[in-house]
Protein backbone atom coordinates (compact mmCIF):
# COMPACT_ATOMS: atom_id res chain seq x y z
CA UNK A 1 0.00 0.00 0.00
CA UNK A 2 1.69 3.51 -1.26
CA UNK A 3 1.65 6.15 1.40
CA UNK A 4 -1.06 8.17 -0.06
CA UNK A 5 -3.19 5.74 0.67
CA UNK A 6 -2.08 4.91 4.43
CA UNK A 7 -2.34 8.82 5.31
CA UNK A 8 -5.94 8.69 3.88
CA UNK A 9 -6.98 5.55 6.17
CA UNK A 10 -5.73 7.15 8.88
CA UNK A 11 -7.49 9.95 8.44
CA UNK A 12 -10.85 8.42 6.96
CA UNK A 13 -10.29 6.72 10.40
CA UNK A 14 -10.07 9.73 12.50
CA UNK A 15 -12.64 11.73 10.34
CA UNK A 16 -15.05 8.79 10.82
CA UNK A 17 -14.95 8.35 14.43
CA UNK A 18 -15.38 12.08 14.85
CA UNK A 19 -18.43 12.08 12.78
CA UNK A 20 -19.77 9.38 14.64
CA UNK A 21 -19.37 11.25 17.69
CA UNK A 22 -20.78 14.18 15.95
CA UNK A 23 -24.33 12.40 14.87
CA UNK A 24 -24.35 10.11 18.53
CA UNK A 25 -24.46 13.77 20.32
CA UNK A 26 -27.30 14.94 17.61
CA UNK A 27 -29.41 11.32 18.23
CA UNK A 28 -29.30 11.51 22.06
CA UNK A 29 -30.17 15.24 22.24
CA UNK A 30 -33.23 14.70 20.03
CA UNK A 31 -34.37 11.43 22.11
CA UNK A 32 -33.72 13.43 25.72
CA UNK A 33 -35.90 15.36 24.12
CA UNK A 34 -38.60 13.40 22.42
CA UNK A 35 -38.54 10.11 24.59
CA UNK A 36 -37.40 11.36 27.80
CA UNK A 37 -34.28 10.33 30.03
CA UNK A 38 -36.40 6.94 31.37
CA UNK A 39 -37.55 5.83 28.03
CA UNK A 40 -34.00 6.15 26.94
CA UNK A 41 -32.83 3.91 30.28
CA UNK A 42 -35.13 1.33 28.82
CA UNK A 43 -33.36 1.45 25.23
CA UNK A 44 -29.69 1.22 27.49
CA UNK A 45 -30.58 -1.17 29.70
CA UNK A 46 -32.27 -3.65 26.95
CA UNK A 47 -28.86 -2.95 24.42
CA UNK A 48 -26.42 -4.27 27.43
CA UNK A 49 -28.99 -7.07 28.18
CA UNK A 50 -28.94 -8.64 24.82
CA UNK A 51 -25.00 -7.62 23.97
CA UNK A 52 -23.85 -10.51 25.27
CA UNK A 53 -24.70 -12.66 22.63
CA UNK A 54 -21.44 -10.64 21.08
CA UNK A 55 -19.79 -13.39 22.72
CA UNK A 56 -20.94 -15.68 20.23
CA UNK A 57 -18.52 -13.82 17.77
CA UNK A 58 -15.69 -16.31 19.47
CA UNK A 59 -13.01 -13.48 17.96
CA UNK A 60 -14.03 -13.99 14.15
CA UNK A 61 -13.35 -10.63 12.97
CA UNK A 62 -10.55 -10.24 14.43
CA UNK A 63 -9.16 -13.61 12.22
CA UNK A 64 -10.41 -12.44 9.17
CA UNK A 65 -9.18 -9.14 9.24
CA UNK A 66 -5.64 -10.94 9.48
CA UNK A 67 -6.56 -14.04 7.20
CA UNK A 68 -8.28 -12.12 4.72
CA UNK A 69 -4.89 -9.76 4.11
CA UNK A 70 -2.80 -13.27 3.68
CA UNK A 71 -4.68 -14.78 1.36
CA UNK A 72 -5.36 -11.68 -0.36
CA UNK A 73 -1.72 -10.91 -0.80
CA UNK A 74 -1.34 -14.13 -2.54
CA UNK A 75 -4.18 -13.73 -4.90
CA UNK A 76 -5.62 -16.49 -3.31
CA UNK A 77 -9.42 -15.31 -4.15
CA UNK A 78 -11.05 -18.89 -3.41
CA UNK A 79 -9.72 -19.51 0.06
CA UNK A 80 -10.81 -15.82 0.85
CA UNK A 81 -14.48 -16.84 -0.37
CA UNK A 82 -14.03 -20.02 1.54
CA UNK A 83 -12.86 -18.31 4.36
CA UNK A 84 -15.31 -15.71 4.55
CA UNK A 85 -18.54 -17.86 3.79
CA UNK A 86 -17.16 -20.09 6.68
CA UNK A 87 -17.20 -17.69 8.45
CA UNK A 88 -20.35 -15.89 7.88
CA UNK A 89 -21.91 -19.69 8.34
CA UNK A 90 -20.12 -20.33 11.47
CA UNK A 91 -21.59 -17.12 13.53
CA UNK A 92 -24.72 -16.97 11.79
CA UNK A 93 -25.60 -20.26 13.29
CA UNK A 94 -23.98 -19.58 16.78
CA UNK A 95 -26.01 -15.99 16.74
CA UNK A 96 -29.12 -17.87 16.28
CA UNK A 97 -28.56 -20.42 19.14
CA UNK A 98 -27.32 -17.28 21.48
CA UNK A 99 -30.57 -15.77 19.99
CA UNK A 100 -32.99 -18.54 20.98
CA UNK A 101 -31.08 -18.98 24.81
CA UNK A 102 -30.97 -15.28 25.57
CA UNK A 103 -34.97 -14.20 24.41
CA UNK A 104 -36.32 -15.99 27.85
CA UNK A 105 -33.33 -14.93 29.54
CA UNK A 106 -33.28 -11.39 28.94
CA UNK A 107 -37.21 -11.50 29.38
CA UNK A 108 -36.74 -12.88 33.15
CA UNK A 109 -33.76 -10.73 34.02
CA UNK A 110 -36.07 -7.38 32.69
CA UNK A 111 -38.46 -8.27 34.89
CA UNK A 112 -36.55 -8.67 37.95
CA UNK A 113 -34.86 -5.26 37.36
CA UNK A 114 -37.21 -3.60 35.75
CA UNK A 115 -40.41 -1.32 37.62
CA UNK A 116 -43.93 -3.48 36.29
CA UNK A 117 -44.95 -0.48 34.42
CA UNK A 118 -41.91 -0.38 32.10
CA UNK A 119 -41.85 -3.98 31.29
CA UNK A 120 -44.17 -4.05 28.42
CA UNK A 121 -42.18 -1.63 26.44
CA UNK A 122 -38.87 -3.19 27.24
CA UNK A 123 -40.46 -6.63 26.01
CA UNK A 124 -41.90 -5.00 22.88
CA UNK A 125 -38.24 -3.91 21.28
CA UNK A 126 -36.45 -6.71 22.68
CA UNK A 127 -37.22 -9.27 19.59
CA UNK A 128 -35.77 -6.33 17.70
CA UNK A 129 -32.82 -5.50 19.29
CA UNK A 130 -31.73 -9.30 19.05
CA UNK A 131 -32.86 -8.92 15.37
CA UNK A 132 -30.34 -5.69 14.89
CA UNK A 133 -27.39 -7.12 16.69
CA UNK A 134 -27.34 -10.43 14.77
CA UNK A 135 -27.38 -8.16 11.54
CA UNK A 136 -24.76 -6.53 12.58
CA UNK A 137 -22.46 -8.80 14.18
CA UNK A 138 -22.61 -10.75 10.44
CA UNK A 139 -22.39 -7.87 9.44
CA UNK A 140 -18.74 -7.15 11.19
CA UNK A 141 -17.30 -10.10 8.97
CA UNK A 142 -18.04 -8.02 6.40
CA UNK A 143 -16.27 -5.18 7.29
CA UNK A 144 -13.38 -7.13 8.50
CA UNK A 145 -12.82 -8.74 4.87
CA UNK A 146 -13.00 -5.04 3.82
CA UNK A 147 -10.28 -4.05 5.95
CA UNK A 148 -8.45 -7.64 5.08
CA UNK A 149 -8.44 -6.10 1.55
CA UNK A 150 -7.11 -2.90 2.60
CA UNK A 151 -10.35 -0.99 1.62
CA UNK A 152 -10.53 0.67 5.16
CA UNK A 153 -11.26 4.33 3.92
CA UNK A 154 -14.26 2.65 1.99
CA UNK A 155 -15.38 0.89 5.27
CA UNK A 156 -15.09 4.24 6.81
CA UNK A 157 -17.38 5.85 4.23
CA UNK A 158 -19.94 3.19 5.30
CA UNK A 159 -19.63 3.50 8.62
CA UNK A 160 -20.32 7.34 8.16
CA UNK A 161 -23.25 6.91 5.81
CA UNK A 162 -24.97 3.93 8.07
CA UNK A 163 -24.87 6.43 11.15
CA UNK A 164 -25.96 9.22 9.67
CA UNK A 165 -29.07 6.95 8.11
CA UNK A 166 -29.58 6.11 11.31
CA UNK A 167 -29.99 9.34 12.84
CA UNK A 168 -32.16 10.22 9.39
CA UNK A 169 -34.12 7.12 10.08
CA UNK A 170 -34.54 8.30 14.11
CA UNK A 171 -35.68 11.56 12.98
CA UNK A 172 -38.81 10.13 10.67
CA UNK A 173 -39.77 7.20 12.91
CA UNK A 174 -39.15 7.77 16.82
CA UNK A 175 -42.02 10.75 17.05
CA UNK A 176 -44.62 8.65 15.15
CA UNK A 177 -43.44 4.83 17.36
CA UNK A 178 -41.74 6.10 20.49
CA UNK A 179 -38.97 3.44 21.62
CA UNK A 180 -40.34 0.94 18.96
CA UNK A 181 -39.36 3.48 16.19
CA UNK A 182 -35.85 3.76 17.50
CA UNK A 183 -35.67 0.36 17.32
CA UNK A 184 -37.40 -0.10 13.59
CA UNK A 185 -34.35 2.81 12.72
CA UNK A 186 -31.49 0.56 13.94
CA UNK A 187 -32.97 -2.84 12.68
CA UNK A 188 -33.41 -1.05 9.19
CA UNK A 189 -29.82 0.41 9.23
CA UNK A 190 -28.08 -2.70 10.28
CA UNK A 191 -29.28 -3.79 7.18
CA UNK A 192 -29.22 -1.64 4.83
CA UNK A 193 -25.30 -1.52 6.07
CA UNK A 194 -25.37 -5.20 5.90
CA UNK A 195 -26.40 -5.12 2.13
CA UNK A 196 -23.77 -2.53 1.41
CA UNK A 197 -20.90 -4.30 2.73
CA UNK A 198 -21.89 -7.35 0.80
CA UNK A 199 -21.78 -5.95 -2.55
CA UNK A 200 -18.49 -3.96 -1.98
CA UNK A 201 -16.62 -7.14 -0.64
CA UNK A 202 -18.47 -9.04 -3.57
CA UNK A 203 -16.52 -7.01 -5.56
CA UNK A 204 -13.20 -8.02 -4.34
CA UNK A 205 -13.64 -11.26 -4.36
CA UNK A 206 -13.99 -13.26 -8.04
CA UNK A 207 -16.68 -15.74 -7.68
CA UNK A 208 -18.15 -14.96 -4.38
CA UNK A 209 -21.95 -16.44 -4.80
CA UNK A 210 -24.52 -14.84 -3.56
CA UNK A 211 -25.46 -16.87 -0.58
CA UNK A 212 -22.73 -18.38 1.58
CA UNK A 213 -22.99 -21.99 1.15
CA UNK A 214 -19.73 -23.59 1.69
CA UNK A 215 -18.31 -24.17 4.99
CA UNK A 216 -14.60 -25.60 5.93
CA UNK A 217 -13.40 -27.04 8.87
CA UNK A 218 -9.99 -26.43 8.08
CA UNK A 219 -10.71 -22.80 7.32
CA UNK A 220 -12.87 -22.79 10.49
CA UNK A 221 -10.03 -24.44 12.82
CA UNK A 222 -8.13 -21.46 12.11
CA UNK A 223 -9.67 -18.79 12.47
CA UNK A 224 -10.71 -19.97 15.91
CA UNK A 225 -7.33 -20.38 16.77
CA UNK A 226 -6.77 -17.62 16.42
CA UNK A 227 -9.41 -15.73 17.26
CA UNK A 228 -9.92 -18.24 20.95
CA UNK A 229 -7.11 -16.69 22.91
CA UNK A 230 -8.85 -13.41 22.82
CA UNK A 231 -12.23 -14.80 23.59
CA UNK A 232 -11.71 -14.91 27.59
CA UNK A 233 -10.91 -11.16 27.68
CA UNK A 234 -13.60 -10.03 25.39
CA UNK A 235 -16.10 -12.20 27.50
CA UNK A 236 -14.94 -10.27 30.85
CA UNK A 237 -14.85 -6.55 28.82
CA UNK A 238 -18.26 -7.57 27.53
CA UNK A 239 -19.95 -8.11 31.26
CA UNK A 240 -19.15 -4.79 32.40
CA UNK A 241 -21.69 -2.77 30.93
CA UNK A 242 -24.67 -5.45 30.76
CA UNK A 243 -23.75 -5.68 35.14
CA UNK A 244 -23.28 -2.01 35.48
CA UNK A 245 -26.82 -1.09 33.76
CA UNK A 246 -29.24 -4.11 35.58
CA UNK A 247 -27.47 -3.20 39.01
CA UNK A 248 -28.14 0.70 37.75
CA UNK A 249 -31.63 0.15 37.32
CA UNK A 250 -32.74 -2.41 40.03
CA UNK A 251 -30.76 0.22 42.97
CA UNK A 252 -31.04 3.86 41.01
CA UNK A 253 -33.71 3.83 38.45
CA UNK A 254 -34.13 4.44 34.83
CA UNK A 255 -32.87 7.46 34.56
CA UNK A 256 -29.96 7.16 36.51
CA UNK A 257 -28.82 4.55 33.37
CA UNK A 258 -30.07 6.92 31.17
CA UNK A 259 -27.97 9.81 32.74
CA UNK A 260 -25.30 6.65 32.60
CA UNK A 261 -25.49 5.47 29.33
CA UNK A 262 -25.30 9.04 27.86
CA UNK A 263 -22.41 9.92 30.47
CA UNK A 264 -20.52 6.85 29.16
CA UNK A 265 -20.84 7.09 25.39
CA UNK A 266 -20.00 10.65 26.10
CA UNK A 267 -16.23 9.71 27.75
CA UNK A 268 -15.87 6.71 25.94
CA UNK A 269 -15.78 8.41 22.42
CA UNK A 270 -12.76 10.93 23.72
CA UNK A 271 -11.36 7.40 24.78
CA UNK A 272 -11.64 5.38 21.26
CA UNK A 273 -10.28 8.73 19.54
CA UNK A 274 -7.01 8.29 21.67
CA UNK A 275 -6.43 4.06 21.92
CA UNK A 276 -7.46 3.60 18.25
CA UNK A 277 -3.95 5.42 16.85
CA UNK A 278 -2.12 3.34 19.20
CA UNK A 279 -3.94 0.04 18.24
CA UNK A 280 -2.07 0.02 15.05
CA UNK A 281 1.18 -0.79 16.98
CA UNK A 282 0.16 -4.31 17.43
CA UNK A 283 1.05 -5.76 13.67
CA UNK A 284 4.37 -3.62 14.64
CA UNK A 285 5.01 -5.04 17.60
CA UNK A 286 4.40 -8.83 16.47
CA UNK A 287 7.17 -8.37 14.02
CA UNK A 288 9.46 -6.60 16.33
CA UNK A 289 9.08 -9.47 18.64
CA UNK A 290 10.42 -11.66 16.31
CA UNK A 291 13.03 -9.66 14.31
CA UNK A 292 14.21 -7.44 17.33
CA UNK A 293 12.56 -7.86 20.45
CA UNK A 294 14.83 -5.65 22.68
CA UNK A 295 13.05 -2.52 20.99
CA UNK A 296 9.58 -3.56 22.04
CA UNK A 297 10.26 -1.74 25.58
CA UNK A 298 11.18 1.07 23.20
CA UNK A 299 8.59 1.49 21.10
CA UNK A 300 6.14 0.68 24.75
CA UNK A 301 8.21 4.15 26.23
CA UNK A 302 7.76 6.13 23.07
CA UNK A 303 4.03 4.79 22.85
CA UNK A 304 3.45 5.82 26.48
CA UNK A 305 4.87 9.01 26.47
CA UNK A 306 2.42 10.12 23.81
CA UNK A 307 -0.47 8.99 25.14
CA UNK A 308 0.16 10.41 28.81
CA UNK A 309 0.63 13.89 26.24
CA UNK A 310 -2.55 13.22 25.18
CA UNK A 311 -4.69 11.91 27.85
CA UNK A 312 -4.09 14.13 30.82
CA UNK A 313 -5.17 17.60 28.94
CA UNK A 314 -8.05 14.99 26.67
CA UNK A 315 -9.81 14.24 30.25
CA UNK A 316 -9.14 17.76 32.04
CA UNK A 317 -11.07 19.00 28.97
CA UNK A 318 -13.91 16.81 29.62
CA UNK A 319 -14.37 17.41 33.38
CA UNK A 320 -14.58 21.46 32.69
CA UNK A 321 -16.84 21.05 29.48
CA UNK A 322 -19.13 18.93 31.10
CA UNK A 323 -21.44 21.75 32.67
CA UNK A 324 -21.85 23.40 28.93
CA UNK A 325 -22.24 19.99 27.54
CA UNK A 326 -25.00 19.12 29.99
CA UNK A 327 -26.66 22.33 28.99
CA UNK A 328 -26.29 22.11 25.42
CA UNK A 329 -26.84 18.07 25.09
CA UNK A 330 -29.78 18.27 27.58
CA UNK A 331 -31.01 22.00 27.76
CA UNK A 332 -30.23 21.97 31.45
CA UNK A 333 -27.19 21.77 33.83
CA UNK A 334 -27.96 17.82 34.85
CA UNK A 335 -26.06 17.20 38.15
CA UNK A 336 -26.08 13.39 37.54
CA UNK A 337 -24.85 13.35 34.31
CA UNK A 338 -21.49 15.71 35.18
CA UNK A 339 -21.64 13.94 38.45
CA UNK A 340 -21.02 10.55 36.01
CA UNK A 341 -18.84 11.94 33.74
CA UNK A 342 -16.25 12.70 36.19
CA UNK A 343 -16.90 9.49 37.84
CA UNK A 344 -15.96 7.65 34.59
CA UNK A 345 -13.48 9.72 33.50
CA UNK A 346 -11.08 9.44 36.23
CA UNK A 347 -11.51 5.31 35.36
CA UNK A 348 -11.34 5.50 31.72
CA UNK A 349 -8.28 7.77 31.57
CA UNK A 350 -6.41 5.02 33.92
CA UNK A 351 -7.70 2.42 30.99
CA UNK A 352 -6.02 4.71 28.33
CA UNK A 353 -2.69 5.17 30.24
CA UNK A 354 -2.50 1.38 30.80
CA UNK A 355 -3.52 0.68 26.55
CA UNK A 356 0.25 0.83 25.75
CA UNK A 357 0.84 -2.01 27.86
CA UNK A 358 -2.12 -3.64 27.03
CA UNK A 359 -1.34 -3.03 23.08
CA UNK A 360 2.42 -4.28 23.60
CA UNK A 361 1.18 -7.63 25.69
CA UNK A 362 -1.29 -8.46 22.25
CA UNK A 363 1.29 -7.96 20.25
CA UNK A 364 4.21 -10.34 22.25
CA UNK A 365 1.20 -12.42 22.87
CA UNK A 366 1.40 -12.38 26.80
CA UNK A 367 -1.71 -12.03 27.64
CA UNK A 368 -1.85 -13.55 31.69
CA UNK A 369 -1.75 -10.76 32.99
CA UNK A 370 -4.14 -8.97 30.39
CA UNK A 371 -6.66 -11.76 31.39
CA UNK A 372 -6.47 -11.82 35.26
CA UNK A 373 -6.59 -8.17 35.17
CA UNK A 374 -9.91 -7.94 32.53
CA UNK A 375 -11.29 -10.85 35.01
CA UNK A 376 -10.77 -8.82 38.12
CA UNK A 377 -12.67 -5.68 36.84
CA UNK A 378 -15.42 -8.46 35.78
CA UNK A 379 -16.09 -9.39 39.08
CA UNK A 380 -15.22 -6.50 41.26
CA UNK A 381 -17.77 -4.82 39.06
CA UNK A 382 -20.56 -7.62 39.45
CA UNK A 383 -19.37 -7.96 43.78
CA UNK A 384 -18.66 -4.66 44.47
CA UNK A 385 -21.71 -2.99 42.37
CA UNK A 386 -24.17 -5.09 44.19
CA UNK A 387 -23.33 -4.57 47.65
CA UNK A 388 -21.99 -0.68 46.90
CA UNK A 389 -25.72 -0.40 44.74
CA UNK A 390 -28.07 -2.13 47.51
CA UNK A 391 -26.60 0.39 50.12
CA UNK A 392 -25.76 3.61 49.10
CA UNK A 393 -27.64 3.87 45.69
CA UNK A 394 -26.74 4.11 41.73
CA UNK A 395 -23.69 6.55 42.18
CA UNK A 396 -22.05 3.88 44.68
CA UNK A 397 -22.51 1.12 41.23
CA UNK A 398 -21.08 3.63 39.04
CA UNK A 399 -18.29 4.57 41.65
CA UNK A 400 -18.00 0.65 42.11
CA UNK A 401 -17.68 0.10 38.13
CA UNK A 402 -15.07 2.96 38.09
CA UNK A 403 -13.03 1.43 40.45
CA UNK A 404 -12.91 -2.39 39.10
CA UNK A 405 -12.13 -0.68 35.96
CA UNK A 406 -9.33 0.90 37.25
CA UNK A 407 -7.96 -1.42 39.71
CA UNK A 408 -8.12 -4.62 36.42
CA UNK A 409 -5.86 -2.47 34.32
CA UNK A 410 -3.85 -1.23 36.63
CA UNK A 411 -2.62 -4.59 36.99
CA UNK A 412 -1.97 -4.84 33.68
CA UNK A 413 0.19 -1.43 33.70
CA UNK A 414 2.13 -2.92 36.75
CA UNK A 415 2.73 -6.18 35.63
CA UNK A 416 3.89 -5.46 32.51
CA UNK A 417 6.38 -3.04 33.85
CA UNK A 418 7.75 -5.40 36.32
CA UNK A 419 8.15 -8.18 33.68
CA UNK A 420 9.39 -6.47 31.63
CA UNK A 421 11.88 -4.68 34.01
CA UNK A 422 10.49 -1.49 32.91
CA UNK A 423 11.40 1.25 35.64
CA UNK A 424 8.19 2.94 37.01
CA UNK A 425 9.22 6.66 36.46
CA UNK A 426 8.10 6.16 33.11
CA UNK A 427 5.17 6.31 34.21
CA UNK A 428 5.53 10.06 34.52
CA UNK A 429 7.48 11.95 31.88
CA UNK A 430 9.48 14.53 33.49
CA UNK A 431 8.92 16.89 30.23
CA UNK A 432 5.13 16.14 31.19
CA UNK A 433 4.75 17.43 34.62
CA UNK A 434 3.47 21.18 33.46
CA UNK A 435 1.14 19.27 31.13
CA UNK A 436 -0.27 17.33 34.31
CA UNK A 437 -0.52 20.42 36.87
CA UNK A 438 -2.10 22.92 34.31
CA UNK A 439 -4.57 20.07 33.09
CA UNK A 440 -5.44 20.10 36.72
CA UNK A 441 -5.85 22.95 37.18
CA UNK A 442 -7.80 23.61 34.57
CA UNK A 443 -10.67 20.81 35.27
CA UNK A 444 -10.74 22.68 38.84
CA UNK A 445 -12.21 25.20 37.05
CA UNK A 446 -15.61 23.22 36.54
CA UNK A 447 -16.05 22.97 40.47
CA UNK A 448 -18.07 25.74 41.19
CA UNK A 449 -20.46 24.50 39.14
CA UNK A 450 -20.37 20.68 40.62
CA UNK A 451 -20.77 22.30 44.30
CA UNK A 452 -23.55 24.88 43.05
CA UNK A 453 -27.69 24.46 42.90
CA UNK A 454 -28.68 24.47 39.22
CA UNK A 455 -30.74 27.56 40.33
CA UNK A 456 -27.63 29.29 40.63
CA UNK A 457 -26.19 31.96 38.28
CA UNK A 458 -23.23 29.86 37.43
CA UNK A 459 -25.52 28.36 35.18
CA UNK A 460 -26.05 30.31 32.28
CA UNK A 461 -24.22 29.41 29.06
CA UNK A 462 -22.44 32.95 29.01
CA UNK A 463 -20.47 31.99 32.10
CA UNK A 464 -20.08 28.51 31.10
CA UNK A 465 -18.19 29.54 28.11
CA UNK A 466 -16.32 32.12 30.20
CA UNK A 467 -14.78 29.64 32.58
CA UNK A 468 -14.42 27.00 29.79
CA UNK A 469 -12.30 29.04 28.05
CA UNK A 470 -10.31 30.01 30.55
CA UNK A 471 -9.85 26.19 31.59
CA UNK A 472 -8.68 25.09 27.97
CA UNK A 473 -6.03 28.13 27.73
CA UNK A 474 -4.84 26.54 31.02
CA UNK A 475 -4.73 22.90 29.00
CA UNK A 476 -3.63 23.73 25.78
CA UNK A 477 -0.46 26.70 26.15
CA UNK A 478 1.61 23.57 28.07
CA UNK A 479 0.51 21.70 25.14
CA UNK A 480 1.89 23.86 22.81
CA UNK A 481 5.28 24.28 24.35
CA UNK A 482 5.28 20.79 25.04
CA UNK A 483 8.51 19.21 22.89
CA UNK A 484 5.92 16.45 21.74
CA UNK A 485 4.12 18.64 20.02
CA UNK A 486 6.54 19.39 17.67
CA UNK A 487 7.74 15.84 17.23
CA UNK A 488 3.90 14.81 16.74
CA UNK A 489 3.71 17.72 14.10
CA UNK A 490 6.91 16.82 12.34
CA UNK A 491 5.73 13.25 12.04
CA UNK A 492 2.89 13.82 10.52
CA UNK A 493 4.10 16.17 7.79
CA UNK A 494 6.98 13.88 7.32
CA UNK A 495 4.50 11.54 5.78
CA UNK A 496 2.58 13.61 4.12
CA UNK A 497 2.76 12.74 -0.15
CA UNK A 498 5.04 14.94 -1.72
Amino acid sequence: MNRRQIILNALTTFAEQLASAAVFFLLYRFLFRTIGIERLGIWSLVLATTSVITLANQGFSTSIVKFVAGYAAREQAEEVSLLVQTALISIGAALTLACLVLYPAAQWILKIVLPHRNFAAALAILPWALVSLWINISGDVLLAGLAGHQLITQRNYLLFGSSAFYFLLALLLVPRFGLLGLAYSQTVEAAASFFTAWILLRRQIPGYPLIPCRWSRARFREMLGYGLQFQFITVCQALREPVTKALLTRFGGLAMTGFYDMASRWVVTFRELLVQANQVLVPTVASLQERDPDTVPRIYRESYRLIFFLAIPTFAFLLAVSPLVSLVWLGSYQPTFVRFVVILAAGWLVNVLSNPAYVVDLGTGALRWVSIGCATTAILNLVLGFFLGKYFGGTAIVAASVLSLALGYILVLVSYHIENRVHFRVLLPSESAGILLSSIAGALVFLPFFSSSPAHSLYSLRTASGLIAAALTMIIIPMWIHPMRKRVLHWVLSRMPA
